[in-house]
């Protein structure tokens, strides 16, 4: 029962960085009590039978990098079969997927003082996973948070990978690329110009 919950909690907690003490608080607070060793070793038998893997903070000391994670899951199928409303989840996850398959040694996350979904190291391209960007605040917030992490890390490309808009943006001198995750995918895959 306490791997279930912890899977559901997973699954819930897809997008998010999540540390070993609070998934073993969730799970405990269902009933279920479990210590954080064992919750380190579901973790690691879960990312051995595939169904999940996990990206690492880019800037957090090791304890933080080791203890508090992203996870994703390893099929969007399997994930769903967990959520009621998960689109921007799915969204998310296929954008992760996809990165994990083409960059994994390179592959992180960052949040410090703001937050970048994807950072892809050795390439030095800052992806932010947006569902929709017609929200002002949202379009305020990814946008603000790429340009502060590119005025702190090298970056050669800027991405906000939408759901279905497609533009070019030039911010206080940085140029963003705002795509749709398939056309992402495509020529992500072909190794072309995105």
């Amino acid at each position: 029962m306490a791997l279930k919950v912890l899977v559901r909690k997973l699954a819930d907690s897809v997008k998010q960085p999540t540390s070993f003490n609070r998934m073993a608080n969730v799970v405990s607070s269902t009933g279920q009590k479990i210590k954080t060793d064992t919750v380190i070793e579901y973790l690691k038998y879960l990312e051995e039978t595939w169904l999940i893997f996990s990206i690492e903070n880019i800037s957090s000391k090791l304890n933080d990098k080791v203890s508090n994670k992203k996870y994703y899951f390893i099929d969007n199928g399997i994930l769903n079969l967990f959520l009621t409303d998960g689109n921007t989840s799915l969204f998310e996850n296929m954008l992760a997927i996809h990165l994990r398959h083409n960059y994994a040694h390179e592959l992180f996350y960052y949040l410090k003082d703001v937050e970048v979904d994807f950072y892809l190291y050795d390439s030095q391209i800052a992806i932010q996973a947006c569902y929709n960007m017609s929200d002002i605040s949202t379009r305020n917030r990814e946008v603000g948070d790429l340009i502060k992490f590119a005025k702190a890390f090298p970056c050669k490309k800027l991405y906000i990978v939408t759901n279905d808009e497609e533009y070019e943006m030039e911010e206080s001198g940085f140029k963003i690329s705002v795509v749709p995750l398939w056309k992402f995918l495509i020529l992500d895959c072909l190794k072309t110009k995105v």
